[in-house]
């Protein structure tokens, strides 16, 4: 039974890091009242998963926001499009709890070399998540620069905003967002 162990353990980590084309991304980014950093993964040439940690106090009240993610990514000539589905858990001074959803990006590019341009969202509906979280969506748009090969600059705006049982609507996060991501 360990002898198997260790070999699927071998072969997982094999595909994780063995090849160039299956790179590793790291991100962090800040706004006025929040911080995040999250790691992605190439784990087929069109599937990406990543997990990710955001923080912010942008509510009056500390929000600690973790997220798995699954993204389907085609090989489209002009459009980087990822579409999938996300696993968040939220523990906030208005409640906690999680649930799965739907999330996706768009980006094209601009005239401005090595600049692209677009969009992010998420939506996580009441049938999908437990404890005190009810609904929740996040949304947002970008610029991101190339910086040289696999590292980018970004900036924009992002809007987060939750229902938890008994406490309403609350904007978790709002505001402008900074950040640089680079890819190993």
């Amino acid at each position: 039974m360990h002898r198997k162990i260790t070999l699927v353990t071998i072969a997982l980590a094999t595909l994780f890091f063995g090849q160039q084309t299956y790179a590793l991304s790291v991100a962090a980014s800040a706004g006025n009242n929040s911080y995040g950093v999250e790691a992605s993964q190439r784990l087929l040439p069109t599937l990406r998963g990543s997990i990710g940690y955001m923080h912010s106090d942008d509510s009056g009240r500390h929000a600690d926001i973790y997220s798995a993610s699954l993204m389907f990514t085609p090989p489209l000539p002009v459009l980087d499009l990822s579409v999938g589905t996300r696993y968040q858990y939220m523990d906030t001074g208005f409640g906690s709890g999680g649930g799965f959803g739907l999330a996706g990006s768009a980006f094209v590019p601009t005239p401005i070399p090595l600049t692209s341009i677009g969009g992010f969202g998420s939506y996580t509906p009441d049938a999908f998540t437990h404890g005190n979280l009810e609904e929740s969506y996040e949304f947002g748009v970008q610029a991101r620069v190339n910086l040289f090969s696999q590292t980018y600059l970004h900036g924009g705006y992002r809007y987060f905003r939750t229902e938890f049982e008994g406490q309403g609507s609350q904007t978790l996060d709002s505001g402008p967002v900074f950040g640089i991501s680079a890819g190993f």
